[in-house]
């Protein structure tokens, strides 16, 4: 064996080395802190707390169990705000409005002014005066557009208009719609 370049004599057994226990009330006194990572500002955080007892820890918001399972809360569509359209469940004329708040609010006043024979709304006065029903926002308000930034959101809303104005099934001002040839292109109407 000897020849083999086997040693002779078997290794001695290896004996690990005492591991360093920290005392109970050292252990107790250290306390985990657990930080996501946004930019410089969780920098300047850390680097406060490392003069501290803490242990410092980074935590991702990204995890293989949050890409793999579903999320199977979702949000009432009419929680949020932008341009809608209003269909007369009898004629199937249309309304189109916009709203900054949420829609299933903006529904509300149009249903008050139903209620109360008001002609702050468009839609509410149609059906006053053709004694058309009211119907739930479900059957009723369809979502056109998400939107919050004002800049855009009365693009959205004169373009759908003049969509409905095109087909012929308008319930708004007539004084706001004005031809135009962009939204012509985009709906493809013949000239």
């Amino acid at each position: 064996m000897h020849n083999n370049s086997f040693p002779i004599h078997p290794p001695k057994a290896h004996t690990p080395k005492p591991r360093r226990h920290q005392s109970n009330t050292q252990a107790a006194a250290r306390k985990w802190a657990t930080f996501i990572y946004v930019g410089k500002e969780t920098t300047f955080i850390i680097n406060t707390f490392r003069r501290t007892d803490l242990i410092i820890a980074f935590r991702t918001v990204n995890t293989i169990r949050k890409a793999l399972t579903r999320n199977t809360q979702t949000t009432d569509k009419y929680t949020r705000s932008g341009v809608y359209k209003l269909t007369c469940p009898d004629c199937k004329k249309a309304y189109v409005g916009q709203t900054g708040r949420n829609f299933t609010i903006r529904f509300q006043e149009h249903i008050h002014a139903f209620k109360n024979n008001s002609h702050s709304s468009k839609y509410a006065k149609h059906l006053i005066e053709e004694n058309h029903t009211l119907d739930s926002i479900q059957n009723t308000m369809q979502v056109l557009q998400y939107q919050n930034k004002w800049a855009h959101i009365n693009t959205y809303e004169r373009f759908h208009i003049y969509a409905e104005y095109i087909k012929g099934n308008h319930l708004n001002d007539k004084h706001t719609i004005f031809q135009n040839k962009h939204f012509d292109t985009l709906l493809k109407t013949p000239q």
